[in-house]
């Protein structure tokens, strides 16, 4: 492994992207529809992947499909996949439809690839303007303060406080960066852990969080949708399609609302009266688009037809909201960036200002 690789390794930027999920399972359906089987087809893609990491895995795979392992189990085994990838495709493999799954996931990866390619371009411009807002800041601090100080220390005039303080701080911060650098690190890694420790509080942010809240609410329910829809017309039952859907759906709380959905099917309920009654709260689960559409095909005994008009609608509505969405996250993230402006030209302006008014006091 060369030293650029090592370093990839270390940040995580040697992980596959969206990108190259959407392209691998694309390949992948395109492969079988054509009459390959899956493990040709995996063999065939492995040392075109534009990702070594990826083309690694599915080697591993070919390998373990040669060993009898099951297919689902094979692609689980592999870390480089999103959870919902494994389940997913054991579910197409029990129903005989590998080729429709490998369809489907293309199209959530390039769902997905597209949602966030979206938001994290919008978001671009702003962390630039921080970085170069907290190198103005530094130099500021570094290069004008001290001469600022040099003048009031001929005079014999006490530096302003705020400047003192603020000074003193961003001092700190740069003189001290074998101590800064490592904080921000165990920042960093307390939040990682945070986060895989305590997915439901995270994931119930994602539910409540502004302008994101209704973007991710909606995608959540294309995922949910769209499972449902390939399991059943895979031919397997409601409660073993709930099930695999519990472990695809990319948000804890609805996925264990799901759970509780399938327990109160069990019991004799019907699919939309079950999800109308665990869609009750300060946050909802379940769109009432979904829920109206569901018990619409429960009704005319149509429902795979209508989960394969709410995943259209559902597309093409998040279509439409991921550009004014991004706009909106752009200007909540500049404001603070034109307040730190307006901060830095008053922060100039206190000592010169209060120079001037201490020396016509003398």
């Amino acid at each position: 492994m060369s030293f650029v690789e090592k370093i990839n390794a270390f940040i995580g930027a040697d992980k596959p992207k969206l990108a190259d999920f959407y392209a691998c399972f694309d390949q992948l359906y395109m492969l079988l529809k054509s009459g390959s089987t899956l493990q040709q087809a995996i063999n065939e893609i492995a040392h075109v992947q534009t990702n070594a990491k990826l083309g690694q895995a599915l080697r591993n795979i070919s390998r373990n499909l040669s060993a009898g392992v099951a297919t689902g189990a094979a692609f689980k085994k592999e870390g480089v996949f999103p959870r919902l990838v494994a389940p997913t495709i054991e579910s197409g493999d029990r129903a005989g439809r590998l080729s429709d799954t490998f369809l489907r996931l293309s199209e959530l990866m390039w769902l997905q690839h597209n949602l966030y390619s979206k938001v994290k371009n919008a978001l671009f411009i702003p962390k630039i303007a921080a970085v170069l807002m907290a190198i103005m800041t530094i130099a500021y601090i570094k290069i004008a303060i001290p001469e600022y100080v040099k003048l009031y220390k001929e005079t014999g005039i006490p530096l302003p406080w705020i400047v003192s303080f603020v000074s003193g701080c961003v001092n700190g911060v740069v003189d001290y960066w074998f101590i800064t650098l490592p904080a921000l690190w165990f920042f960093y890694k307390a939040w990682e852990w945070f986060s895989s420790n305590n997915v439901g509080i995270v994931d119930s942010w994602k539910l409540r969080l502004p302008i994101y809240n209704k973007l991710h609410f909606f995608f959540v329910q294309h995922q949910l949708a769209s499972v449902l829809n390939l399991m059943l017309s895979s031919g397997l039952t409601l409660t073993d399609s709930l099930s695999q859907a519990g472990k695809v759906v990319d948000n804890s709380i609805v996925s264990n609302a799901v759970g509780k959905v399938r327990e109160d099917i069990i019991k004799g309920n019907t699919l939309s009266d079950s999800m109308q009654h665990y869609n009750h709260g300060d946050t909802p689960v379940f769109d009432n688009m979904l829920l109206a559409s569901i018990n619409a095909g429960e009704k005319s005994n149509h429902i795979t037809l209508a989960l394969e008009h709410d995943c259209k609608y559902y597309e093409r509505l998040l279509n439409n909201m991921i550009e004014p969405t991004s706009t909106k996250i752009t200007l909540l993230v500049m404001l603070p960036m034109g307040l730190l402006i307006v901060l830095m030209f008053m922060f100039t302006l206190v000592p010169m200002f209060d120079y001037m008014s201490r020396i016509s006091n003398v």
